[in-house]
């Protein structure tokens, strides 16, 4: 199988948590400096992250879906030879990009790519679309992080990917045969 090599990269507390307020001190500030660092010495070409973790990087800003009977079958790849993915773990079609760029907080700016599955509502792969957002469908009803993987590698050409959080793509992508089934089927 081709997949692109993986590191679980992760800021978190002694306790395991990788949110609350341990984040707002001074020490954890002088740690996501070097977290950074690290990060970009890693010199991966992708990143990913979960529904939670991308919306509070896009401000919870939701998609204005359009109706829409039909979208071509299959993945969309809208960039397939981007310096850095932005790579987003959405099967709800929650998250309301504005295109096909990301921006944060002085990174690099990197094309994102949202992981679907069969059944997100078509009208989100239509919105997709729209703004040169490229997805991939990773399952029908529930997502197959192992088809995931091989298609970042296949049609990105993705050699080394950093899952980023939030908790629950950590473990997802961590415990592959139950977390999967539990954790990203369709509500």
């Amino acid at each position: 199988m081709n997949k692109p090599y993986t590191i679980c990269h992760i800021l978190s507390s002694l306790d395991g948590k990788i949110n609350g307020p341990f984040m707002e001190t001074e020490s954890t500030a002088e740690l996501a400096g070097k977290y950074a660092a690290l990060r970009s010495e890693l010199a991966a070409g992708a990143w990913m992250y979960g529904t939670t973790t991308t919306k509070e990087f896009t401000s919870f800003v939701r998609p204005v879906l359009a109706e829409v009977s039909s979208v071509p079958e299959g993945d969309f790849v809208a960039d397939e030879n981007a310096d850095l993915y932005y790579v987003s773990v959405d099967t709800e079609g929650e998250i309301g990009w504005e295109s096909g760029t990301f921006y944060y907080r002085g990174t690099t700016p990197t094309h994102v790519i949202e992981i679907l599955t069969g059944s997100t509502p078509v009208s989100y792969p239509a919105y997709l679309r729209q703004r040169e957002v490229s997805y991939i469908l990773a399952g029908e009803n529930e997502l197959d992080c192992r088809m995931a993987m091989e298609k970042l590698y296949d049609l990105f050409h993705i050699k080394k990917l950093l899952i980023c959080g939030g908790g629950l793509v950590n473990w997802s992508f961590l415990n592959p045969l139950s977390a999967r089934k539990l954790l990203w089927s369709s509500r």
